[in-house]
């Protein structure tokens, strides 16, 4: 079976502490929105199962996408930015878990939120291509075969 993987990079945040664990900006919301309409054209009456990062800018940049596609946000530990008590082995192994588990047991669309150090990581992992991707960033992969290829990179929707 084919796979579809669909990355984005959390929107604007908050930042007057960046340490803290805090939500999107107005700019952020404004960027939710644009998402909004540009997944739902290109998901388009889809199953698919959305996964976040526990972060609380990437729960709400995800749920309200997932809210328009009458559709359940599932919080995923492996999807969370790198912490400065792991180690790099434990970062690309809890990665390289997820990976795995969609590549040979996911469904036909996954769509998960994340950030800005893993999805770069995790595309070169799969694909082998080395990105940036800015705050509300899209990436999409597909699978052929055993092979990943990178099919899309929008780096921000909408601007």
């Amino acid at each position: 079976m084919k796979r579809h993987l669909i990355l984005i990079r959390h929107a604007h945040r908050e930042s007057d502490v960046p340490s803290r664990d805090n939500g999107l900006s107005e700019k952020g919301q404004a960027q939710v929105n644009r998402l909004v309409s540009y997944l739902s054209h290109r998901i388009d009456g889809k199953s698919a199962r959305y996964l976040s990062s526990p972060k609380k800018r990437c729960l709400e940049t995800l749920g309200p996408i997932a809210k328009e596609m009458n559709a359940e946000l599932e919080v995923d530990e492996r999807l969370t930015e790198t912490s400065p008590i792991e180690t790099h082995s434990q970062l690309i192994s809890r990665m390289d878990e997820f990976c795995d588990e969609w590549r040979y047991q996911g469904g036909e669309l996954t769509v998960i939120c994340s950030h800005g150090d893993y999805i770069p990581m995790m595309v070169e992992r799969l694909t082998g291509a080395r990105i940036g991707l800015k705050k509300a960033g899209v990436v999409e992969i597909e699978t052929l075969g055993s092979d990943c290829f990178l099919m899309s990179l929008v780096q921000k929707v909408g601007e």
